[in-house]
């Protein structure tokens, strides 16, 4: 009886040895290399932060090699793996995988019921100190209601071939004023001849067309469309011809306008 005991005694002993061996095994095995990296992913490039455990998480320090026997899997983030170390405190960093074996740390801010503390070591954030008391803000009557109106739409600028002619009459030199016209305008006794001269302006107003200039010789007037031929473009406006010289050219004076403004050459 006492040698079947002392036989159980020792198979119980050596199996619990066995045990003790194999669940040693186990917890020192270390971790798998991280598969699943974060360097192409546009929230890490945007160095966005990530949530672990209902908190966020922000980029903090260079990144490291990943520890085999200290990194553990602890989470997802947008089918990125989460690994935290075993040596540090819980919930304070997050790491990363990224390209060549190395991980990146993400570091939570010390706030809340963490604010003034540090943590297993310096953190890479700045800490917050103890937030400033609230304070109540005072009762304010409402506004009065304000209605918004539609802001009217204006034409976009150069729509009308008249805002061409106009700038180019503000850049064309205007003629010199010689004293004795100057005189004769102040005592009101301008002859017929200058009067009309003054009042023509279409001389000074000119369009750049195949690197040339030409000038208005007359105002608009409506043409038959049938009898002028495209021979160009100016400021997306049409150019057109009656004969194949080309000496003179009608502009219209609008977009899809059937009056037009002729120029020609100044010899």
């Amino acid at each position: 009886m006492k040698r079947t005991s002392g036989l159980l005694l020792c198979a119980s002993f050596a199996i619990t040895i066995y045990a003790a061996r194999v669940q040693a095994q186990i917890r020192l095995q270390p971790t798998s290399q991280p598969t699943v990296t974060a360097e192409n992913e546009p929230w890490y490039q945007m160095r966005e932060p990530v949530i672990f455990a209902g908190e966020y998480y922000y980029p903090a320090g260079p990144a490291i090699h990943f520890l085999p026997n200290e990194m553990v899997p602890s989470g997802l983030y947008r089918g990125v793996p989460l690994y935290s170390r075993t040596t540090i405190e819980p919930n304070s960093i997050v790491f990363i995988p990224i390209a060549g074996g190395m991980m990146q740390p993400y570091e939570r801010r010390r706030t809340g019921d963490l604010v003034g503390t540090t943590g297993s070591s310096a953190p890479a954030l700045p800490v917050d100190m103890d937030s400033p008391p609230e304070y109540s803000r005072p009762l304010q009557a409402a506004g009065p209601p304000v209605v918004a109106s539609a802001p009217v739409q204006e034409p976009p600028e150069g729509a009308y071939a008249s805002d061409l002619l106009s700038r180019s009459r503000e850049t064309a030199p205007q003629p010199e004023t010689s004293y004795a016209n100057r005189s004769t305008a102040m005592a009101g006794r301008v002859s017929p001849s200058r009067s009309t001269k003054a009042r023509d302006t279409s001389k000074g107003i000119f369009v750049e067309f195949q690197n040339e200039r030409w000038y208005s010789t007359a105002r608009p007037q409506a043409l038959d469309p049938s009898s002028l031929k495209q021979i160009g473009e100016w400021h997306e406006f049409p150019v057109y011809a009656r004969d194949s010289n080309g000496s003179t050219i009608y502009i219209p004076v609008t977009k899809g306008a059937d009056a037009y403004a002729a120029y020609s050459k100044r010899k």
